[in-house]
Formats: structure tokens, sequence, C-alpha cells
């Protein structure tokens, strides 16, 4: 399962016992996914839900997955995915918070005209209505890692002022 090696070449493991480790799981994942959009194994869909991002299918892979799964091995040729996903997200990689919010930015980025936002501004006003621990600050900081990416502009293109 490429999802746990993924995982696990980026030092985490797929411990499914605490609500912060799961919902890692279904961020980094959907990352995963940002990063590397031609891989047939991270072809989950994923929805809008109280985190953020989610897939119930990735959730109910890992709860189903065998002791073979979780055993494989990434392969040499995607450790640049890992690499770049390391450099994106920084810092933000160790925190379950940061990581939410960023990937939750993304997928607003992406998705957030099918909700009507259609502006920065829209996209921030209704994050920070549906997950108040967050402030304008945090939000910033997000947007700016996204932006200074360059993987988004096209997404980004398409917001209005």
């Amino acid at each position: 399962m490429k999802v746990v090696s993924y995982l696990k070449a980026l030092g985490f493991s797929n411990d499914l016992s605490s609500f912060s480790e799961r919902k890692r799981i279904q961020k980094i994942a959907y990352l995963l996914k940002q990063f590397d959009p031609s891989d047939a194994d991270l072809r989950f869909g994923f929805n809008w839900y109280l985190h953020g991002p989610y897939s119930p299918q990735l959730a109910s892979v890992l709860f189903n997955a065998t002791p073979e799964d979780v055993a494989s091995v990434i392969p040499e040729a995607d450790l640049s995915v890992i690499n770049k996903i390391r450099n994106f997200l920084a810092e933000d990689l160790y925190s379950v918070d940061s990581l939410e919010l960023v990937v939750s930015v993304i997928y607003l980025i992406k998705h957030g005209q099918e909700r009507d936002l259609g502006s920065r501004k829209q996209i921030e006003e209704f994050l920070l209505a549906k997950k108040p621990q967050f402030c304008h600050d945090e939000f910033e900081r997000s947007w700016l890692k996204i932006v200074s990416s360059h993987m988004w502009d096209k997404e980004l293109s398409k917001l209005h002022n």
C-alpha cells in the first residue's frame, strides 16, 4: 500500500489508534495526491469534512490493511515526491493542526468555487468560520506558503480579488 510506504518514508506510522494520527494520514494522503496526481495507487476521492479534505475510501483501505500491505517499501523513484512534500511543508509536517490548515486551504483553492468561494477573502472567511481555532495570521502564513510554492498557480489564477 503506497500511502503507508510514503508515511513511513516521512517518518510516520499508519497508527490509526488516535484521531490526531488518522487526521495526519488523511492530510498527507491528500498532499501525496497533489504532488503525484498520476499515481494510480493514490486515487482516493476527497470531500470537505469537519477537518478539511477527507476520504472515506482511504479510511476503509487503512482500517482493512493486512500486514503485507503495511510492509511495502517505497520505490527509490518515488523519493522525490517525499522530498518535495518535506520541503513544502517544512515544520508544518510535524504539527497536525498546521497540516490541517495548509491542506484545507489547498483543497478550498482547488474546490472552493463549488461552494461559491471564488476569492481569497471568501476562502479565508469560510475557513475561519468552520475552523475558529485558527486565526487570520495562521491563514495568511498558510496562504503565503501555498502561493510561494507555485504548485497551485493555475487554480489561484482562477480566483478573483
